[in-house]
């Protein structure tokens, strides 16, 4: 109901006008101190560490235990690709990757039910699942197809037989294992470490990635 469809004396109505005339000329008046300081959010296991480009807030998470690292083939999370060769048989949207202690026991395991007994902690995941990428493991049956960009030509390997006296590190300049290595040289698409299920996750995609999924980042 508008205040002119109002029944009042006509005093009652021309004092009612003139006080929201009033009220509507007054300055707003300051928000009180708390409403101007900046909202803290914590989230458990977690810090925020700002925007990324996008202005989407950047979470980030430990991992103690990076024996074991994923390597994603997309930035997907869920997606199961197809087994090659295998009528609807499907496997996990990642691959995973270790650095082995060089003479473990398995036999011998003094942690039986560590299943990531016997392996190195990871200090560079991303460095670890790039290698994954350039031997080109990450590419079964064409599954990353879509992530190779138009032109781009497999760099050829520093050496086939690495007995022959030659450099052991590939065209990256990373060191390599000694043997043959016919499949170096693969594409490798920029790659970020995130958190998932409590394990580091490298993912196709730039700093943003991370939060565009809804993950947190690796926290270093």
């Amino acid at each position: 109901m508008n205040l002119s469809e109002m029944t009042y004396p006509k005093d009652t109505k021309n004092r009612v006008r003139n006080l929201l005339v009033q009220e509507a000329r007054r300055k707003p008046k300051p928000a009180r101190g708390w409403l101007t300081l900046p909202v803290v959010i914590a989230v458990a296991g977690t810090a925020l560490v700002g925007t990324t480009a996008a202005g989407i807030y950047t979470a980030l998470a430990p991992v103690n235990d990076k024996r074991d690292i994923r390597c994603y083939y997309h930035a997907d999370l869920t997606t199961r690709p197809p087994v090659g060769g295998v009528p609807g048989a499907t496997k996990p949207p990642y691959m995973t990757t270790g650095i082995f202690i060089t003479g473990f026991d398995a036999k011998n395991n003094p942690n039986p039910d560590d299943k990531n007994a016997g392996m190195k902690q990871v200090t560079d995941p991303i460095k670890q699942c790039s290698r994954v990428w350039d031997t080109g493991l990450m590419n079964p049956d064409g599954l990353t197809n879509d992530l190779i960009p138009a032109g781009f030509v497999p760099s050829p390997p520093a050496g086939k037989d690495r007995g022959s006296g030659l450099p052991d590190t590939d065209q990256y300049g990373n060191p390599i294992a000694p043997g043959p290595n016919p499949l170096l040289g693969h594409y490798v698409p920029p790659l970020t470490a995130c958190v998932v299920d409590n394990t580091v996750a490298v993912i196709p995609g730039g700093p943003e990635i991370c939060a565009r999924l809804g993950i947190p980042a690796l926290e270093k």
